[in-house]
């Protein structure tokens, strides 16, 4: 099984990673090169227009490809929601190497990393549509490759926790046979509506990753054993393909 995890577009590039790993180069290296040399060649307003984000974000942006790279370990690089769910600094090594092998972060700028996998500070959604070569966008340019990876990597079963906006770029690719499973986290609020909240959803997201982790989750099955922040597996409101953690009482989620 292999868990796909949303990244984030907050990263930390300043504190140090807290325990010892080996680094490793990210899968697709030179396809991440590719891309950084048409957005370094990239004019402000033409990040304006392509990211959708103000003059003075854009000019932040192309710094980030302009300047001399800073790497770090992917997962403790992505500091965002889900990141705070993960809580990745308390990580121990055992399970870190455990994940190295099971978890992977769709990325617009490398299409997949690993844990140990060194990346450096970037701002590049999989929406971008940024044409590369002869693909139109970047869903054209990572699909067939990150699909492909995954349907020889996964051993069949692939759980989704990261958005759709990246999913699409790796589900489609799949053969029928792979069984793909999004968990959806849903909330009762006090007005008495069931709902998936955006924020809980991704912080979520970071919490089973973690559980998974840590309990060494290698079998889609086994997902619906997970609990955590009042949220539990809800049978009837859950599908095959789409397992329901509830809780009764909507409050905000608090990371010590």
């Amino acid at each position: 099984m292999l868990t796909l995890l949303t990244p984030s577009k907050t990263m930390d590039f300043t504190s140090p990673v807290p325990i010892t790993i080996t680094p490793t180069q990210p899968l697709f290296l030179n396809e991440s090169r590719q891309l950084r040399k048409v957005l370094q060649n990239l004019s402000v307003g033409e990040i304006q227009t392509l990211m959708n984000v103000s003059q003075p974000l854009a000019v932040a942006t192309q710094q980030k490809f302009i300047d001399t790279p800073r790497y770090k370990a992917a997962l403790w690089a992505y500091v965002g929601d889900v990141y705070k769910g993960f809580q990745a600094t308390t990580l121990s090594r055992e399970a870190s190497e455990w994940a190295q092998h099971h978890l992977l972060i769709p990325s617009g700028l490398y299409g997949l990393v690993r844990p140990f996998d060194e990346i450096s500070a970037y701002r590049l959604e999989m929406k971008a549509p940024l044409a590369v070569g002869i693909s139109r966008h970047l869903y054209d340019f990572w699909a067939a490759k990150l699909g492909s990876y995954m349907e020889a990597n996964a051993g069949g079963q692939v759980l989704i926790l990261s958005s759709q906006e990246y999913a699409k770029t790796i589900v489609p690719y799949l053969s029928p046979t792979t069984h793909v499973v999004t968990p959806a986290f849903i909330d009762k609020k006090p007005n008495g509506v069931e709902s998936q909240i955006a924020i809980y959803n991704k912080m979520m997201r970071g919490v089973m990753a973690r559980w998974i982790v840590d309990e060494r989750i290698d079998a889609l099955e086994d997902i619906t054993g997970f609990t955590g922040h009042e949220y539990a597996y809800s049978p009837e409101r859950s599908t095959p393909n789409k397992p329901v953690f509830y809780r009764q009482v909507m409050r905000p989620l608090v990371f010590e």
